[in-house]
């Protein structure tokens, strides 16, 4: 069974087919369910991370070119925006200097943490899950091949239920951090660059 949608048309039949597998073993159909669980909450967590970049962007370009900058960003990675983000604050325009003690640390910090937090968030949407062992109590493995300079790298993790907290409470706190860069900005901005 391994990727969660190899041979399935939507997730529907997929979750159809996991609780016929796991009918005789409540326990792992369980687990099963609390891995697509968590899965939709790291998503819809990380689209909100997402979103507060985007509103700085739409924010700092002003509303008269707000259809320019969402198609702007439609066309940007995630690694992308976070770079552009960075550029966009440090640049002077259109926000105000940020006169708070430590600020340039927790800018890098957040900018860091978002970099990292993308890499995982493409090891968990990009990754094959296999719940073959469920039955014999060991957690669902997630198993990530991906291509770093040509060479490939695998990483493997097992999703326990102390693994999944500890995830969603470290982009819960991420997502903490980087809204508190945000209402700085908000507090500082000055308006968009005149044309």
């Amino acid at each position: 069974m391994l990727g969660v949608l190899d041979g399935f048309r939507n997730l529907g039949e997929f979750l159809v087919m996991t609780r016929s597998l796991y009918q005789h073993r409540p326990d792992a159909m369980l687990e099963a369910e609390r891995i697509y669980k968590f899965i939709g909450e790291y998503v819809v967590c990380f689209q909100w991370l997402e979103g507060r970049i985007d509103e700085i962007f739409l924010m700092a370009r002003g509303h008269k070119r707000r259809p320019e900058t969402l198609s702007w960003l439609t066309r940007q990675t995630n690694d992308n925006k976070i770079k552009e983000f960075v550029k966009l604050i440090t640049s002077g325009v259109p926000f105000d200097p940020v006169c708070v003690d430590g600020w340039g640390e927790r800018l890098q910090s957040v900018v860091g943490r978002l970099q990292n937090e993308r890499r995982r968030r493409n090891g968990i949407m990009h990754a094959q899950f296999l719940f073959d062992f469920l039955p014999v109590n060991v957690p669902v493995l997630r198993l990530h091949l991906r291509h770093e300079n040509d060479v490939p790298v695998f990483d493997q993790e097992y999703l326990s239920p102390q693994r999944c907290d500890q995830i969603i409470e470290e982009l819960a706190q991420l997502a903490f951090d980087l809204n508190m860069i945000c209402v700085q900005l908000r507090h500082s901005y000055r308006g968009p660059k005149s044309e």
